[in-house]
């Protein structure tokens, strides 16, 4: 029993302390690259917009104003509770609310578009998440993401992600290092509009291998991937 109330402790420190610093320790990166991603990414989204694991609110800024309405979930509450500050300083529909990304508590078919960035890595289940974004897309609804993935492409990397893996997941609220999140999108049922492998920069190079782009919710089994 005290050995579970140390590591429910732990685990609350650790949570409250990456929330403080989050939005600090991943600025070098936004300038090198990643606002950019975010800001041509979300410039496509419309209509009913849910976002999951929306940590700090990183892509506030970047939605369009022609939004009919903005749902942020974040199952964090130091994390929750920044995103709300920052919240009130957008205008728009927008509401936050406190869900996992495995348990979305939406109607089927209630959003035209769902947004996740760097949020596959530290789901429990990566599976489980991507079938609640399908149930709660409406048929022909867009997933757009950006997500860092394994190095397949590189061996030598590959070996590099897996030995600092533990850590990771340790100190940075359950990060994988090692998901291959393109395969996990398509075996979901999704249908590739548009996918980039590319490499961010200003970050550790083991988080560097990404994907961006935009997923299809369709029954077709005949879909073409992206390019």
């Amino acid at each position: 029993m005290r050995g579970r109330i140390r590591e429910e402790k732990s685990m609350s420190i650790r949570s409250f302390m990456m929330a403080k610093f989050y939005d600090a320790s991943m600025r070098a990166m936004e300038e090198a690259g990643l606002a950019s991603w975010r800001s041509e990414l979300l410039s496509c989204t419309h209509g009913n917009v849910l976002e999951i694991g929306s940590g700090t609110g990183a892509n506030l800024q970047y939605y369009p104003d022609s939004l009919e309405s903005l749902v942020v979930t974040e199952p964090d509450p130091h994390m929750l509770t920044i995103l709300r500050e920052n919240i009130a300083n957008h205008s728009g529909n927008i509401r936050a609310e406190r869900f996992n990304a495995n348990d979305l508590q939406f109607l089927d078919d209630s959003f035209d578009t769902v947004v996740s960035t760097l949020v596959l890595c530290s789901v429990d289940s990566p599976e489980d998440t991507l079938n609640e974004i399908r149930r709660v897309l409406k048929p022909g609804g867009q997933l757009v993401f950006i997500e860092h993935v394994i190095a397949k492409e590189t061996p030598k990397l590959i070996k590099w992600q897996k030995f600092f893996q533990p850590f990771w997941i340790y100190m940075c609220g359950n990060c994988h290092l090692t998901r291959d999140t393109e395969i996990l999108i398509s075996n979901a049922g999704f249908c590739f509009s548009k996918i980039d492998k590319l490499r961010s920069s200003g970050g550790p190079p083991i988080v560097s291998p990404t994907i961006k782009g935009i997923a299809i919710n369709t029954t077709d089994q005949t879909c073409e991937s992206g390019t």
